[in-house]
């Protein structure tokens, strides 16, 4: 089955690179902070749980 890209599709694709990137961005703040060590683990579940999700988008 072929693959078929509609402008809609390729707008998803930016708009998770975009938030992955703003996610990349808080996470490394986050990690700056004197934060307790559950909340950075819970940080870095929910950036692995957006890089997922938009993996799947992208197939």
């Amino acid at each position: 089955m072929t693959k078929q890209n509609t402008p809609l599709a390729e707008e998803d694709i930016r708009m998770g690179r975009r938030v992955s990137r703003q996610v990349s961005v808080l996470l490394t703040e986050i990690e700056k902070e004197d934060v307790p060590d559950r909340l950075l683990e819970l940080a870095r579940e929910l950036q692995k749980a957006l890089n997922e999700k938009i993996d799947g988008h992208a197939d």
